[in-house]
């Protein structure tokens, strides 16, 4: 399985960097770096003949405008509307180009997916503007790109930062906060409903499915934090707490995605957990005195089907763990 880079991590800027350098391996050092032109875009530059692309045996010549669309966005499409809507806008600049004898040939760097033809299209509707040839260089050519040369590899923003994906910790921290202060004031009526979140399904079908052991869901996911689900559960219910309930499936939707995508990175669920539990506690100050409910919050979201795979991979229909 060819590796994801992370390529989302970096911000516009770094993602210009990348693009200048992949260009300056396929079409020289003579690159002109991306800088903002008169109408605002930026774009970088080449004039002359480029020295492998799209290929060496037949490579592009004349004058080139290079342009990065860059998304933070996990799994984002060049299909998407939003993006089409990008490119478009940036149609009467390219006919201008044209005309004034500056655009050739127009490369479009993005850390989005190709799907469907939606290049094709794209490209198309490019190359009616004037344009001798149009290109889309999107997220899975870069991770070829990268995968083929360690010097770019390295160059990465995130190369060093050994951790399977980032995530925001903000919204959960934000929301144990107010959870401490509810659970403090709760009482222990709570304390007799682990039997409810308890199911046969988790036990037999999804802890299988997650690779989480009988041993850490018996001793720690109900032996130590189911005792807390239902009170967990009224929170996020009580209407007066939908701010909070909002920044629950904000952090929930993001993780469960993320898991997903990099399952693959984990050797079982208790690792998740673990490096789940490890980034959100590097916050100590905003969760001093409640660190324990940082375990516990994680594993409702397991139990409530918030995050990890409710289904075998043939039977994903719907990545909706």
């Amino acid at each position: 399985m060819k590796r994801d880079y992370r390529l989302y991590e970096l911000n516009d800027e770094e993602f210009e960097e990348l693009t200048t350098a992949v260009c300056e391996g396929w079409l020289g050092v003579g690159i002109t770096p991306f800088a903002e032109g008169r109408d605002g875009g930026r774009d970088a530059k080449f004039h002359g003949t480029a020295e492998r692309f799209p290929s060496a045996s037949d490579p592009i010549a004349g004058r080139m405008v290079i342009q990065a669309k860059h998304t933070r966005g996990l799994n984002k499409s060049c299909s998407d509307k939003d993006f089409k809507r990008l490119v478009k806008k940036e149609h009467p600049k390219i006919k201008r180009l044209v005309k004034e004898g500056l655009c050739d040939h127009y490369l479009l760097f993005t850390n989005r997916k190709l799907t469907g033809g939606a290049d094709e299209k794209l490209i198309a509707e490019i190359e009616s503007l004037g344009v001798k040839t149009a290109h889309i260089i999107a997220v899975e050519k870069l991770n070829t790109v990268l995968a083929g040369n360690q010097r770019l590899r390295d160059s990465l923003p995130n190369a060093r930062d050994k951790a399977p994906f980032t995530f925001d910790t903000g919204d959960i921290i934000e929301v144990i906060g107010a959870l401490h202060d509810y659970t403090e004031d709760g009482g222990d009526e709570a304390f007799d409903s682990a039997r409810d979140f308890d199911t046969v399904s988790i036990r037999t079908e999804k802890n299988k499915i997650n690779g989480l052991s009988a041993d850490y869901y018996d001793e720690i996911v109900v032996g130590e934090s189911m005792i807390y689900f239902d009170r967990i559960k009224r929170f996020l219910r009580n209407p007066r707490n939908e701010n909070y309930r909002d920044l629950y499936h904000d952090a929930a939707d993001e993780l469960k995605q993320k898991i997903l995508v990099y399952k693959e990175e984990f050797e079982n669920f208790e690792a998740v957990f673990s490096f789940l539990y490890d980034a959100v506690q590097k916050q100590r100050d905003a969760l001093k005195g409640k660190r324990r409910l940082v375990t516990i919050l994680l594993h409702y979201m397991y139990c409530n089907c918030d995050i990890g795979s409710k289904h075998r991979p043939k039977e994903m229909v719907n990545a909706d763990a």
